[in-house]
């Protein structure tokens, strides 16, 4: 292997070597969400490139992941496939394997249990990972029932639209030049990468109180999204908190 180079990306670090054949091993250290996206988005497509397009990304040490560090990955892997290569998932932290499965991302990002699992693309016991089967999915099974059925039929359409605001929060953040919206943003991923529905459902609403106080410069996918989550606190489609 190559000797590893790390590079510091704000709130998290990227470390990536290259392995015998050819993949490209990033270990993340610390948080992927709304503050580290940006940097490590960069970082993450820089190493991305014809020859070097198979990426397994150690995620052991992630502590915490949101939407907008999802949507890094996404990225990420569109680019590798489109180079003919792919990007894998490995060790997977639980709190970070049910962002996955809240957001639905688990059906397209392969996770494996360790490294040289995914470096090998097999599962213990020598078997090919299968849809469905990976520590995501495992992961949001284990969690006790009163979190999985807690909070009613309104709370995945809430959650999508969470998810669709924070995976676009560089263009919240390009309108909010003066940054007045990133505590609420902030308390937004955290809630979306939490277990409770009342304090998404919170969080949703201090994100639009502000909204209604303070004025962002137009754009499209701001307006879109925006509108979105709003729709669902309007008269007759608010979400119940239970």
């Amino acid at each position: 292997m190559t000797h590893p180079v790390a590079e510091d990306a704000g709130p998290i670090t990227l470390t990536a070597l290259t392995a015998p054949d050819g993949a490209v091993i990033v270990t993340l250290v610390g948080d992927l969400d709304i503050t580290s996206a940006p940097a490590a988005r960069e970082r993450l497509l820089s190493l991305v490139r014809p020859g070097a397009c198979r990426l397994v990304i150690d995620m052991s040490a992630v502590r915490h992941t949101d939407a907008s560090g999802l949507a890094v990955l996404v990225s990420t892997k569109r680019r590798a496939v489109l180079l003919g290569g792919e990007l894998r998932l490995a060790a997977l932290r639980p709190e970070v394997a049910r962002v996955l499965t809240v957001t639905g991302l688990s059906r397209h990002l392969a996770a494996y249990p360790t490294v040289q699992a995914a470096v090998a693309g097999r599962k213990p016991g020598g078997h090919t990972a299968l849809p469905g089967t990976g520590p995501a999915v495992l992961a949001a099974r284990a969690l006790p029932a009163q979190a999985q059925a807690e909070p009613g039929a309104d709370s995945g359409e809430l959650h999508s639209a969470v998810a669709a605001l924070l995976a676009n929060a560089d263009a919240w953040r390009d309108a909010d030049p003066r940054r007045r919206f990133s505590p609420a943003l902030r308390a937004l991923a955290q809630a979306d990468a939490g277990t409770s529905h009342a304090a998404l459902v919170q969080a949703a609403r201090s994100l639009l109180s502000v909204l209604d106080r303070e004025p962002l410069t137009y754009s499209p996918i701001v307006a879109a999204t925006a509108s979105r989550l709003r729709r669902l606190f309007s008269a007759g489609a608010r979400p119940a908190i239970g």
